[in-house]
């Protein structure tokens, strides 16, 4: 079981955006020295305040600058036609030069309707936005020449300047929130982030069971490395000494992230066919029951080392291999507090087991 930070710069009121980044590459740097191995950010669009990282490749090099094993992953790049696949996989090898070999691609089709929206976006057509975006990325990563007839995108016979350091390419991954899109993730033979935050256990079982599926049929794009890799994303984790304790600190970030998933995901599912399974159930109570949520749903871990232990092996036991923590939103001293805790008592309890 690997351990990853992901964060989408969650500030307190009144607290602004400059003052949240520097804290986050404080907290990234304290995640490599207590034993997290990946450090995520999500590309995220006009949303203040919650999600407010919206290059995290300008972001990332300042802080392989300052460490040394902590692996990058942008989680995730939006492919759609407002980023060139090419644009991406140039700023994808500018980051793992870099970084010397550290660097990993997260990708989506964007769950925010207001990213589409705004970057003129039909959500009937992110799929094969996607599709085809991959298909460019990989082979500009792969081929010493390459170029692409599509639907979308025309790209005449091109060299990829630079070159990544990692061979073939470093990891790629898709966000995922349905069984469909799991399955063609392991068709792919590309890496899968598992994430839906109102959706409980047994909806992340059936996702990581059609991953498994359709790993059996992986057929990678020619050149490329397969990456197998089931990553989990939680929403919203925090550890502390007592749950009763976790559970009063992380209150107000977690009712303000499910609200904002909950407004999310409702308006997005009556854009497109594509998008109707995430129309949010029981919506009262995923928004203001915070235990019901704990309980219920593996996306969030908010409790004592022992309660997020118990839940990570549970999720070991499906076939999830990392699980990206989101602990953002609480304020500087009390993400760094939680992020101790996770390196002191989580993530030795599984590296003993290793």
């Amino acid at each position: 079981m690997r351990f990853a930070l992901i964060q989408e710069g969650d500030f307190l009121p009144g607290e602004s955006a400059a003052t949240r980044y520097h804290e986050m590459v404080k907290e990234a740097v304290f995640a490599e020295s207590v034993g997290f191995e990946t450090y995520c950010l999500s590309e995220q669009h006009f949303l203040n305040e919650t999600c407010t990282v919206s290059s995290p490749e300008s972001f990332f090099p300042y802080v392989a600058a300052l460490t040394e094993r902590l692996r990058f992953r942008i989680t995730s790049a939006v492919l759609l036609t407002f980023n060139h696949p090419i644009r991406v996989a140039e700023r994808l090898s500018t980051l793992d030069i870099l970084s010397n070999g550290r660097a990993e691609l997260g990708t989506a089709r964007a769950n925010n309707p207001y990213t589409l929206a705004g970057f003129g976006v039909d959500p009937k057509e992110t799929r094969a936005q996607w599709n085809e975006s991959i298909d460019i990325i990989l082979k500009a990563l792969t081929q010493e020449k390459f170029s692409h007839e599509g639907k979308v995108w025309t790209v005449p016979e091109r060299y990829l300047s630079p070159k990544v350091v990692q061979t073939p390419h470093p990891p790629i991954y898709v966000s995922a929130t349905s069984q469909e899109s799991h399955t063609a993730a392991g068709e792919r033979g590309i890496g899968v982030m598992t994430g839906n935050v109102v959706m409980g256990w047994e909806h992340a079982e059936k996702c990581i069971k059609a991953y498994q599926d359709g790993l059996t049929r992986a057929k990678p794009a020619d050149g490329s490395r397969l990456n197998s890799n089931n990553s989990f994303f939680v929403g919203i984790a925090h550890c502390a000494a007592t749950r009763t304790q976790a559970v009063s600190e992380a209150t107000n970030v977690a009712k303000g992230f499910l609200n904002l998933v909950k407004g999310l995901y409702d308006n997005l599912s009556k854009e497109s066919p594509d998008y109707e399974y995430l129309a949010v159930k029981d919506s009262e109570r995923w928004a203001n029951d915070l235990p019901f949520v704990l309980d219920s749903a593996p996306y969030f871990m908010v409790g004592d080392p022992a309660y997020i232990i118990e839940k990570i092996e549970r999720l070991e036991a499906m076939g999830v291999n990392e699980v990206m923590l989101r602990i953002d939103g609480m304020g500087h001293e009390m993400n760094m507090q939680s992020i101790e805790a996770f390196g002191a008592e989580v993530i030795p309890h599984f590296q003993a087991r290793q």
